[in-house]
């Protein structure tokens, strides 16, 4: 047991494919300074971070029945949950002084950013649409990045921020589907549990095309309209996959995806 397990356990390429968005907002709100611009990454580093090891230690004890995740370091004693626990408090002490860096309004806005992170494990167990808190807080990140460099409420980038919810609701929605057995047998809340698999892939199509829309309004120049066809194209293989049943590979899809149509954003925005 070591630094490495515990390493593994962030999931980094998933803090990867959402770096860019929270730089879409710093971006929009004027960020020149590559301070501001580290401390940005640190601030969504940390915040995803907290995320991701609440969600397995919270789950750790439904992760073991169920053969998908029967091999997470929590499950199998390779870490652990006291560590685990204390880095979930690092991280969130470092997601609020990073916050409190910006500005005072980051510092206060940081707290409920917390809890709605704390809390989605238990959505699962209490309602059915729990992909929609992982969208509203992963959608948070733009609107996050553009409160820090400008330290105001005005003129924030929602429609880049609604778009990234229902992308990221979406395939949720689609990565649920590999578990629905599962979750139907012990209890496990979702749209694909609580309404079948036809329901759910229709689901996440409708949310993906809304996510598609909602960004067209956000297109300032050639690298941006790129990448949103490019993202749209993506979106469109991702839901034929899922239809074949290929779920997993559909959900790999997002990290490209999303690398790909933030990086066109920033582009026209620097």
């Amino acid at each position: 047991m070591g630094y490495r397990t515990y390493l593994e356990m962030l999931r980094l390429p998933h803090t990867l494919f959402s770096l860019p968005f929270a730089y879409v907002g710093a971006l929009a709100a004027g960020l020149r300074d590559p301070l501001d611009a580290l401390m940005v990454g640190v601030a969504l580093f940390s915040a995803r971070s907290v995320a991701i090891l609440s969600n397995d230690l919270v789950d750790r004890e439904i992760d073991a029945l169920n053969p998908r995740t029967a091999s997470r370091p929590l499950v199998t004693g390779e870490a652990d949950p006291s560590k685990v626990s204390m880095l979930i408090a690092l991280f969130s002490a470092l997601f609020v002084l990073s916050a409190l860096y910006f500005n005072f309004l980051c510092f206060l806005l940081s707290f409920p950013i917390l809890l709605a992170e704390l809390s989605y494990p238990f959505a699962k167990r209490i309602h059915c649409f729990p992909h929609f808190h992982l969208g509203a807080v992963l959608g948070a990140s733009p609107l996050a990045g553009f409160i820090a460099i400008s330290n105001s409420l005005k003129g924030l980038p929602w429609s880049y921020s609604i778009s990234l919810a229902l992308w990221v609701a979406g395939f949720d929605i689609i990565y649920s589907m590999q578990d629905v057995d599962f979750d139907r047998k012990f209890g496990i809340k979702s749209i694909p549990s609580c309404f079948g698999e036809s329901f759910a892939l229709n689901s996440a199509s409708a949310c993906h095309i809304l996510s598609f829309l909602s960004l067209l309004p956000s297109v300032r120049g050639p690298y941006s309209l790129a990448s949103l066809i490019a993202f749209g194209a993506i979106l469109l293989i991702e839901n034929a996959e899922a239809r074949r049943g290929k779920y997993k590979e559909a959900f790999d899809l997002n990290i490209i995806s999303g690398l790909i149509l933030g990086l066109g954003f920033m582009i026209d925005l620097i």
